[in-house]
């Protein structure tokens, strides 16, 4: 099942999958989503996290394989987090993804795979169709230029604050790119607004200058 990341939270207060597939390259987002699942899932009584790192030196698939044979120290439930920074598992990972699916299913544990970015091609790979039909697969894109003042209004407001649209532009201009600094910022002018509104006056005086561009967009 793919979802958007927007979703993610409804579906996990309905249903707690058995996998879930972060894929992205917006390290906020991608662990903003991550933790919406690890909370799902100690909710849910996994009390003991297992992380296997795949782009860690001396990584061996047969890692995720002994896990899904093994016990809990304890017997109770746990949350595997494989870590795959490329994206990529190449044909052993694949092979070891669809045979953990294979060991794990019907079993208590919840696998969270958090990885690089996903090209289309590898959407339809075996690896990928065999997690999204046991799970779910959240892409996470980056937040475009054109977005992202609606973005920043909608955590300006998660914030209990408003913001004048002039403060916006301004805002938006000085963390375009960059969202880990824009929310970094958002939680410094809950704490300087005065009475919850944000001015521009507020932002020039207190928001510094996060905006991150590439070389093409420095061009332009």
């Amino acid at each position: 099942m793919r979802l958007y990341p927007e979703k993610l939270a409804g579906q996990l207060k309905q249903q707690l999958l058995p996998v879930y597939l972060v894929s992205g390259d917006e390290p906020l987002l991608v662990q903003e989503c991550c933790d919406q699942v690890r909370a799902a899932a100690r909710a849910a009584g996994c009390s003991e996290r297992e992380v296997i790192d795949a782009g860690a030196p001396g990584f061996n698939w047969q890692d995720i394989l002994h896990s899904a044979t093994s016990m809990s120290l304890f017997a109770e439930r746990k949350l595997v987090e494989l870590r795959v920074p490329s994206g990529k598992p190449g044909a052993e990972g694949s092979k070891a993804l669809c045979n953990y699916l294979e060991l794990a299913a019907g079993g208590e544990d919840i696998l969270l795979m958090v990885s690089g970015k996903i090209d289309k091609q590898s959407t339809g790979s075996k690896w990928y169709r065999a997690l999204d039909s046991a799970g779910a697969t959240v892409q996470i894109w980056p937040v475009a230029a054109r977005d992202l003042p609606r973005w920043l209004q909608q955590r300006v407001r998660a914030a209990g604050m408003s913001i004048d649209n002039e403060a916006l532009q301004l805002l938006c201009d000085r963390v375009e790119g960059n969202l880990l600094a824009a929310v970094q910022e958002v939680e410094k002018l809950k704490l300087l607004a005065a009475d919850g509104r944000i001015s521009a006056v507020t932002v020039a005086e207190s928001v510094a200058d996060n905006a991150r561009y590439n070389l093409f967009d420095m061009a332009d």
